[in-house]
């Protein structure tokens, strides 16, 4: 395996070929990181060092340098250990300076995140160079919510935070010729047993030998199924409640404090809307449903797959996709991503 190095600005330092070891980690609506362990030589000491930047051949996300350790054994051995964050990482050098309060896809709202706080910020000292936004992006079928962020928060989080609510995947796309970094929103395909999308399914079981290890958990140890929302401080407080179809032993109460969705609140055109009664409760019921999927009954299915067997990883199936994995004699079957 060959590791290109580059400076922050994508000028080319040299190529990595003596890995000790290296963990590659993609994530789909979060910051994926790597971990690398190289023999200690001029050369490498030269490139592996802080915000430089890594390529895998023939992949097109980056990773930047984060962490150096160099170590020296009792034997002699000397040895550089670097560890980074995929470029991804580059939003949360921002905060959501203006809150976002709109009614749109979840796939604008990322592109509007990253948009105003990264590649078209009003002040240009807060534009990352090079940074810029997927033209040619499919429509994810994102359904249209209701949003508000929360003022100054970090940006990464609002994005992986709106992403994961929508089981959508984000990602930096690196062009090492142009040194061009792309910011783009995807959805994995369902690779699922009897998908209806016309896809070639993709199945983990023990019996075709492609599974390492598996682990299963059923749990209702953090289970909440009815929220009460308590909306801004006023008398009288505006307190909705959501999932109250449950009664009994079988009804489990959280309290979710939501003072930051104001009835009274300033749109991107710097004008002043106020929420009707209805529009106000629906915003609450709206962050009631999204906090009480928090506190949902834990049901996981956990298969270890191996990468060499008869489906290939990255071809046959990649990061996002919804595939199936099964187990027999556990009488276990699940549709994952």
């Amino acid at each position: 395996m060959e590791l290109y190095v580059y400076s922050s600005d994508m000028v080319l330092q040299g190529i990595v070929e003596k890995i000790a070891s290296l963990i590659w980690t993609r994530r789909y609506w979060t910051c994926g990181e790597f971990k690398l362990l190289v023999p200690f030589t001029e050369e490498h000491s030269r490139m592996l060092v802080k915000n430089n930047i890594i390529m895998k051949r023939g992949d097109d996300e980056a990773a930047q340098i984060r962490y150096v350790h160099i170590t020296k054994n009792s034997q002699g051995l000397e040895e550089i250990e670097v560890q980074g964050k995929f470029l991804i990482a580059w939003i949360g050098k921002r905060i959501i300076k203006k809150q976002i309060i709109t009614k749109d896809t979840t796939q604008s709202i990322l592109y509007r995140i990253v948009r105003e706080n990264v590649t078209s910020p009003t002040d240009s000292a807060r534009k990352i160079p090079d940074v810029s936004i997927a033209s040619d992006d499919s429509d994810t079928g994102s359904g249209t919510i209701d949003y508000t962020s929360e003022q100054y928060t970090n940006a990464q989080l609002a994005a992986e935070t709106a992403a994961k609510a929508a089981k959508l995947g984000i990602r930096m796309r690196t062009d090492a010729r142009t040194g061009a970094h792309v910011f783009s929103v995807y959805k994995g395909r369902d690779l699922t047993a009897g998908n209806t999308a016309g896809n070639a399914p993709c199945i983990f079981s023990q019996e075709f030998d492609n599974i390492v290890e598996q682990e299963y958990t059923n749990s209702i140890e953090n289970l909440k199924s009815t929220a009460y929302v308590g909306g801004e401080e006023a008398e009288p407080r505006v307190v909705a409640e959501v999932g109250g179809g449950a009664t009994g032993l079988d009804r489990e109460e959280v309290f979710v404090n939501a003072t930051d969705i104001t009835k009274k609140y300033t749109n991107e055109n710097d004008e002043e809307i106020t929420r009707t009664d209805e529009e106000y409760l629906a915003c609450l019921e709206e962050r009631g449903a999204s906090e009480l999927e928090q506190y949902a009954e834990t049901l996981s299915f956990s298969s270890t797959i191996n990468t060499h067997a008869n489906l290939k990883y990255r071809e046959d199936y990649d990061l996002g996709d919804r595939v199936t994995c099964v187990n027999k004699r556990w009488g276990i079957k699940s549709m994952s991503g």
